[in-house]
């Protein structure tokens, strides 16, 4: 498979409606979040977080919204292990998330309630995730992605260079 270019990497993060700037996970217990940026210099195909189990964390969400003010916004993101949802959580975020495209310097920005990674050999490995945001009960954004669970002496990193 041909690699993407920074253009098509970054239309997965965007659409007619929304522009994800950023996706932050803080692993407590670990100084350097893993952050993915529109202005990182090197750009992973796919989105993929590798994370020790039993670990928790807190995902930060940094949006522009931008042809018309999205209502009551929500995140929801489920991760599966053979096809099987294994774990599924869905957060509101704002009940208005006005237009603001025009000025680059504004964006949104939201933090979610801490959440743990499970441990033990069952869900250790990689599995894949969907993260969707919804405005009024329909998508408006969807990304696949990876997230590795490793063994919990593992720092945590950013795959999906390969």
């Amino acid at each position: 498979m041909a690699k993407k270019t920074r253009e098509e990497l970054l239309a997965d993060f965007e659409n007619d409606l929304v522009r994800i700037d950023s996706m932050r996970l803080s692993i407590s217990g670990h100084d350097e979040p893993l952050v993915y940026d529109r202005d990182m210099e090197d750009m992973p195909q796919r989105l993929h977080f590798i994370l020790p189990e039993n670990s928790t964390y807190r995902l930060t969400l940094k949006y522009k919204v931008k042809k018309q003010p999205l209502r009551n916004l929500t995140y929801k993101q489920v991760v599966t292990k053979g096809g099987i949802p294994v774990k599924s959580k869905k957060w509101p975020i704002k009940e208005l998330s006005d237009v603001n495209i025009h000025d680059e310097e504004e964006h949104h920005e939201v933090t979610f309630p801490e959440d743990d990674i499970p441990g033990g050999l069952m869900f250790r490995g990689t599995h894949p995730a969907t993260s969707v945001l919804y405005a009024e009960g329909q998508e408006v954004w969807k990304m696949d992605w990876l997230i590795e669970v490793v063994k919990k002496n593992r720092k945590p990193a950013k795959g999906g260079y390969d």
